[in-house]
């Protein structure tokens, strides 16, 4: 797959990472869906953005696993365009929904403006899971954390 426009366009730099290095970010992607599932009963918005981070450190370890890495341009519009590229048709639901929450966080981030409901966050926690598993699935690697098991 081909990535020219977005190192055109400064959004992608070729970069080596360790296999190690890739599984530090799936870590963090797993300790973040944790942390919303914590979270969804007392604080929401919290919920929400720690399912938005778990799914940029997942397409962070993914970019990384293609031998590149995002630059600090449109970091994390690169991060989702690279995700729905590389899983394709299969999986566009859960790329176009991250992409969407992508959307939705920046109100939340920017404006302290809320809107989700609890049945949309638990929605999005879960196919944040879905879409994280299917990335460890394409790169082969897991999070130390599953390795024990």
């Amino acid at each position: 797959m081909e990535f020219d426009d977005l190192i055109k366009a400064g959004q992608l730099k070729k970069e080596h990472t360790s296999r190690q290095k890739i599984s530090e970010f799936l870590l963090f992607a797993e300790n973040e869906i944790e942390a919303a599932k914590f979270n969804i009963s007392r604080f929401p918005f919290t919920a929400y953005k720690s399912a938005y981070d778990a799914l940029i450190h997942a397409g962070c370890a993914l970019i990384r696993h293609c031998g590149y890495r995002p630059t600090t341009k449109y970091t994390h519009a690169t991060i989702t365009e690279f995700v729905a590229r590389i899983l394709g048709k299969d999986y566009e639901h859960l790329a176009a929904r991250f992409k969407r929450m992508r959307r939705k966080r920046h109100p939340l981030q920017y404006e302290a403006k809320f809107l989700e409901s609890q049945e949309e966050v638990k929605n999005s926690i879960t196919q944040a899971e879905e879409l994280i598993r299917k990335i460890e699935e394409y790169i082969g690697i897991k999070s130390p954390r599953k390795r024990l098991f």
